[in-house]
């Protein structure tokens, strides 16, 4: 930006110089007009006076002193007041009628209720007599109640004690009755359960470990399919990269069912992406000392590379069941190699509803 006005050195060189002469001077009109490209811009000039004043003078001027003036005496007029009090006043008078005018009516009102009142308390008077009437009427027909009620209890005295000894009667009927219900029952119970635990114990025997029990439910490996009793559930094993074989659960899980009513078995796995299950299966009722049966079979499918070599992997599978019992059967895949393991997938995931495949 170019150095303007007094921020340009020459300009001020100039002025100290020569003075207004330097400085743009009004045009015709009387009016300044700068230009950026102008040196001069924004720079105007002006006369310096300096006022001479009387100061003896100039003092007498402000002498404010007034002593010869005439005061005026007040003339008395009438009484009034000012018409803003009167206003005021006024105003009043009329919210004052106004008020009266409404307490008036108000008056008028309370009258008529305390005529409607009077007549009501009249009318109050005569039911008053009426229910005392009634209440009259009504003792002497108690009176006349009480003479029926005496007579009528010594008839139902002696009805009561008719009934009782008919009751007397039919009670030791009954109890016998009931007894034999009773004793019919608890025996009909003790054999079902006794029928439910036979069922329990014919289809559960076999390796311990390999097998598990709730109180309407149960699954077991056959001792026959159990090649290798350190690992207590289903458990495979894979050497180099597909030398795959069966240790325990070959033929399947049977599932049993000791329950008088047909039950869904839900299963879900943990940890166990390798295993393929069935989801949900219906088992049979227990007939009499039988238990429902069904075979469940499993698919295999390879792992992939693992952190370590001769690996056990561990997962398992919940059983829930409709009658609301729960079990859990452990899995193990045995990994001899780090790397990927290759082979088909080995193995079913299907459901032999009625029929126990395992050769229990």
């Amino acid at each position: 930006m170019k150095n303007t006005g007094l921020k340009n050195e020459a300009l001020v060189g100039d002025i100290l110089k020569s003075g207004s002469l330097v400085i743009t001077e009004k045009n015709s009109a009387g009016v300044r007009l700068f230009k950026e490209s102008d040196m001069s811009d924004g720079v105007i000039s002006g006369k310096l006076t300096r006022p001479n004043y009387d100061i003896s003078e100039l003092k007498k001027s402000i002498d404010t002193s007034i002593f010869e003036l005439i005061p005026n005496t007040p003339v008395q007029g009438p009484d009034t007041v000012l018409r803003s009090v009167y206003n005021v006043v006024t105003q009043s008078v009329q919210d004052l009628t106004v008020e009266v005018q409404k307490l008036n009516v108000e008056v008028n009102d309370l009258s008529a209720k305390v005529s409607e009142l009077e007549i009501v308390s009249e009318s109050l008077k005569i039911e008053a007599d009426n229910e005392k009437l009634k209440a009259n009427v009504a003792d002497e027909q108690a009176t006349i109640a009480n003479a029926q009620v005496a007579i009528t209890t010594i008839d139902l005295q002696n009805a009561v004690q008719n009934s009782v000894n008919e009751a007397i009667e039919r009670v030791s009927l009954t109890a016998r009755i009931e007894a034999l219900q009773e004793s019919f029952r608890v025996q009909k119970e003790l054999t079902e359960e006794r029928e439910k635990q036979n069922a329990a114990q014919n289809a559960l025997e076999g390796l311990n470990g390999f097998f598990q029990q709730t109180e309407n439910t149960g699954w077991k490996i056959s001792a026959n399919d159990v090649k290798d009793e350190s690992r207590k559930g289903f458990y495979i094993n894979v050497e180099n990269r597909g030398d795959f074989s069966w240790r325990n659960g070959e033929k399947g899980i049977a599932f049993f069912n000791f329950s008088t009513e047909e039950q869904t078995f839900t299963l879900s796995k943990s940890s166990a992406d390798w295993l393929e299950i069935p989801s949900s299966f219906k088992v049979p009722a227990r007939t009499e000392q039988s238990a429902g049966v069904a075979t469940a079979t499993f698919a295999v499918k390879p792992l992939g590379r693992t952190s370590k070599r001769k690996q056990i992997k561990e997962g398992t599978i919940v059983i829930n069941t409709s009658s609301g019992d729960k079990l859990e059967l452990k899995v193990y895949y045995r990994k001899e190699v780090k790397r990927k393991n290759k082979f088909d997938k080995k193995g079913k995931s299907e459901v032999f509803v009625g029929q126990d495949k395992t050769g229990g």
